[in-house]
């Protein structure tokens, strides 16, 4: 059976500057050997060249102009261009670098540039840039996975690290303790904001670069996958003139954009919108946006009291995490504001259990929260080849994700529950006898309509998946 080759198979077994040259791609490896395509497989020259590279026998089948053209753009565009470039770099080992070179290597402009192109094509959130033990990796997160992309070498790594730090005004001097930043980047549909995080190692420094999209702060409540009868509530909820929602899930759930896109449906140009936020990811000219500045003793809790001073109607506060939050949440929802905030539990009925143990009054929790919502993020089956895997999605068949979703509302017998500290097993059998789905059943349904699979769903959920 052919095994499909992932975007880094395909560059490792045969450059982009040979496909380009030659007119010719990988496309799978089986029993037999590599397969390539192009359009012309008979021509004379593709048996030396590829000899060259396919590490072991393979064979050349004929292939449309138009699918050649694609999959040279596709899978060999900038990714390939990035390639190129560090295969064209001389190598430098053993060269001591002083900072002034660093700060002036046109070689480590160029290839941070070619970098976050190669990611923004291929929809990265986030480039993980490791010196490695032996060697650089180069990462990019895709769908939320990892993937390998060509390395440079140390040198130019190192170089690359310096020059990203000078981009955001870090302290070039020291290579000892952590620094954030973020930066400006100009890609092909516009400008990216790149959030950077720089962590000293016992190897050299690790740098993540978060990209930021405007892309992101676009998107809808039905173009994230949220059932119709959840995103109604939302919608009434979102004119509502007070009361509390709360949103559960682990980092990177894509909470913070679905909560963007709830506060989109608020009309702000009747209503005073504050977030409070650590830090701002997604921008919006209809909200005042507040960042947290712990080092300036604006933690959330302390910026939640600014605010409500702000005469305010409706706040975001981006997580609840201690005591001291979780009460102020409560009590401003209480005051008379429309609230909404996340926090870390595994489904809907946890999140009174977590709210409980920061403090928080049952009673009043339960009086005034009008929804709770839990999330994950799924990876959906790739268009482009029907789930059979191909370069753009890695091999993997899936590319692309959606959220699943949990709603609770609360009202009726699950309010009283809530409000007498029953167990979260009792609130969500009274949940389930009111109409409530979990996020297992709204995740099956994506498997029976084959835009997912049962494996990602385990994968993501766990056990209790489908």
């Amino acid at each position: 059976m052919a095994r499909q080759l992932s975007l880094h198979d395909a560059i490792r077994s045969l450059p982009p500057r040979v496909a380009r040259q030659y007119r010719v791609v990988p496309l799978s490896r089986d029993a037999q050997g590599a397969v390539f395509g192009a359009v012309d497989p008979h021509d004379w020259r593709l048996e030396s060249v590829l000899s060259r590279h396919a590490d072991g026998p393979f064979r050349v089948v004929g292939i449309a102009q138009g699918a050649l053209e694609q999959a040279l753009q596709s899978w060999y565009g900038p990714t390939g261009d990035l390639h190129d470039f560090i295969q064209s770099q001389p190598s430098q080992r053993g060269a001591s670098l002083r900072l002034g070179d660093a700060l002036n290597s046109a070689g480590a402009v160029r290839f941070v540039e070619l970098m976050i192109r190669a990611a923004l094509s291929e929809r990265a959130s986030d480039i993980h840039l490791d010196p490695g033990r032996g060697k650089p990796r180069l990462r990019f997160r895709l769908d939320g996975i990892l993937v390998e992309r060509p390395a440079p070498t140390a040198e130019l790594a190192q170089r690359a690290t310096s020059h990203i730090k000078a981009l955001c005004s870090m302290d070039l001097g020291s290579c000892t303790y952590a620094q954030d930043g973020q930066f400006s980047f100009s890609g092909a549909d516009g400008a990216v904001d790149v959030r950077v995080s720089v962590l000293p190692t016992d190897q050299r420094e690790v740098t993540v670069l978060r990209l930021l999209t405007d892309e992101i702060g676009r998107r809808t409540l039905a173009g994230l996958g949220m059932p119709p009868r959840v995103q109604q509530l939302m919608e009434m909820i979102a004119g509502s003139p007070h009361g509390l929602v709360i949103i559960a899930g682990p980092t990177g759930a894509g909470k913070t954009t679905t909560l963007h896109a709830v506060l989109r449906l608020v009309d702000a140009s009747t209503r005073n919108v504050v977030s409070i936020e650590d830090p701002i990811e997604i921008r919006s000219p209809d909200i005042r946006q507040v960042p947290v500045r712990r080092n300036a003793g604006l933690d959330f809790a302390n910026a939640l009291r600014a605010v409500v001073r702000q005469d305010p109607d409706v706040i975001l506060v981006g997580e609840t995490r201690d005591a001291e939050t979780a009460g102020l949440v409560v009590q401003s929802s209480l005051a008379g504001h429309l609230v909404f905030t996340t926090v870390h539990a595994n489904d809907c009925p946890a999140i009174f259990q977590r709210f409980s143990e920061l403090g928080a009054s049952r009673t009043i929790l339960a009086e005034t929260t009008r929804a709770v919502l839990s999330q994950r993020l799924l990876r959906l089956c790739c268009p482009l080849c029907a789930g059979n895997g191909c370069f753009p999605c890695e091999g993997s068949g899936l590319r692309g994700r959606q959220a699943v979703y949990e709603c609770m509302p609360i009202e009726g017998r699950v309010e009283s529950l809530v409000a007498h500290s029953k167990r979260p097993a009792e609130i969500l059998a009274a949940a389930r006898d009111a109409g409530f789905r979990t996020m297992e059943e709204h995740a099956a349904e994506l498997v029976a309509e084959r835009r997912t699979t049962a494996a990602e769903v385990r994968r993501v959920l766990g056990r209790s998946g489908p």
